[in-house]
């Protein structure tokens, strides 16, 4: 309705008369009513629409923010799977670690690629809106993406690829528009989250991000210890502690090293865009010589994606548990039947072992398992997470500052998996990790318990596995000690 505005003048003067006075403003207040009910309905509007809205979101199976894109949440969506797109590999340098690959649907003929930086306050709903989805096909596509990516997760400057159907209409797109097929999001320096509409629903799959992967040596003398040595000739902290994880059950890191022993190893460090990655350092092969005894380990992939490490006879050296439950660490106090308590004063047992390192620490699981407790315990352990590894190990992690995002009771957690940060809650005189292992519900020593090796390389495997050996045995014997 167009606006009217009215100017009465009641000055003696110019008075109007009665009748005219009365009916301008009985017109004044029907307009006022009629702009009042406009607006109420607006708003009522407005109201309706963002209660859809809110449904709509609550409804969907919404990934929390600190949830893994690569994570599987289970839903009521359509019919999906999950892939993980096959890596190439050769015979040589190359066929020892995992390739990356371009995007398969870059080459397709029959494919329109529209490649669109995220710009500020822009969303999915936004883009599907403006590439002409309809609401059906909005919901399908965004039920889809929300199982493995957050929506809020998008930022400006990341990469989005939208892939159409050349020349082919879409009936759930407006008029003219054309079938998206496929999206693909950059989700991190590492990976690429892709979404394929097929015959069977809206597919997922990922792969890391095409980079540049140089292999690299490196060796050294131990003066003061494997962490501060492995500073010294450059390698990254979480190499060495790789090195640490690597041969941790062969040698006792923290009381066996000692001066004079060397390490050598040859590593693979991926770069992107010219920048260095810390996580991408990765041991491929290593030697570590102790009092004069030499342990090797190589690196090998039995499966795609699957690696481990093994010594020279094909045994394993990993273990179904990890041998500390912190990284390259410092023991503080150990194990015993008998010891004197430094708050209670009093000589008691210590049924475990006490790590000592920064508050804040990442603590990890030591083994896959079941959380059945997680938070304030009484007793003195002060916050405290309890896992159930199997029908006979249990392993308590206490003193904790925090909880990992995520972590809670009934969960289950991954071997190595961060689940707590280092403290000094509960009976404690400083930031430290008290880990105890349990075996059929006694007491074990942590340090002296031996597990049983996961595997060894199985027959098939074998003339694969003596070749790798050979070239990693040839490549650390041509590496000079720093």
């Amino acid at each position: 309705m167009k606006d009217r505005h009215f100017w009465v003048d009641l000055s003696p003067k110019k008075r109007l008369n009665d009748k005219k006075f009365f009916h301008l403003m009985s017109l004044l207040r029907r307009t006022v009513r009629t702009r009042a009910i406009a607006a109420e309905k607006k708003a009522d509007f407005r109201f309706r629409i963002s209660s859809l809205l809110a449904i709509f979101w609550l409804a969907m199976p919404i990934a929390p923010l600190w949830a893994s894109p690569l994570e599987n949440h289970s839903s009521g969506a359509p019919v999906m799977e999950e892939r993980v797109k096959p890596e190439n590999k050769s015979v040589t340098w190359e066929g020892l670690r995992p390739q990356t690959e371009s995007s398969p649907l870059a080459g397709l003929s029959t494919l329109r690629h529209v490649k669109h930086r995220v710009r500020p306050g822009e969303s999915l709903v936004r883009l599907f809106f403006r590439f002409g989805l309809k609401l059906q096909e909005r919901e399908l596509w965004l039920g889809a993406i929300q199982r493995h990516h957050p929506m809020k997760a998008l930022h400006p400057g990341q990469e989005l690829d939208f892939y159409f159907e050349k020349g082919v209409p879409s009936p759930d797109a407006a008029k003219g528009k054309e079938t998206l097929k496929a999206l693909e999001i950059e989700f991190n320096e590492d990976w690429i989250l892709t979404w394929e509409k097929g015959s069977q629903g809206i597919v997922f799959s990922k792969r890391e991000k095409p980079s540049d992967v140089e292999l690299k040596t490196a060796a050294g003398v131990v003066e003061t210890s494997l962490a501060e040595d492995g500073s010294r000739i450059g390698l990254q902290a979480g190499l060495v502690s790789q090195l640490a994880d690597i041969f941790s059950w062969e040698i006792d890191l923290h009381k066996d090293i000692r001066p004079g022993d060397t390490f050598k190893l040859v590593y693979e460090q991926k770069s992107r865009k010219g920048k260095e990655h810390n996580s991408s350092f990765r041991v491929l092969a290593a030697e570590l010589v102790n009092a004069g005894q030499k342990f090797f380990a190589i690196y090998f992939e039995k499966e795609q994606g699957k690696g481990g490490y093994y010594d020279l006879d094909g045994r394993s050296l990993a273990r179904a548990f990890l041998r500390f439950p912190l990284e390259f660490t410092s023991i503080s106090s150990r194990y015993s039947h008998s010891r004197f308590h430094p708050i209670l004063k009093v000589d008691r047992p210590h049924n475990g072992v006490d790590f000592s390192a920064k508050r804040g620490t990442p603590v990890r699981a030591v083994a896959e398992g079941k959380i059945l407790y997680a938070g304030w315990r009484k007793g003195g352990y002060g916050r405290m997470i309890e896992i159930q590894h199997d029908s006979v190990y249990t392993t308590r992690y206490a003193h904790l500052q925090g909880l990992a995002r995520g972590i809670g009771r009934g969960l289950s957690v991954q071997k190595g998996q961060i689940i707590g940060y280092v403290g000094s809650t509960g009976r404690s005189t400083g930031a430290h990790l008290h880990f105890e292992l349990y075996r059929d519900q006694e007491y074990v020593d942590p340090l002296n318990f031996e597990y049983p090796a996961e595997d060894r390389i199985e027959p098939r495997l074998r003339r694969v596995f003596d070749n790798a050996k050979q070239l990693f045995l040839t490549e650390l014997a041509a590496t000079p000690h720093s």
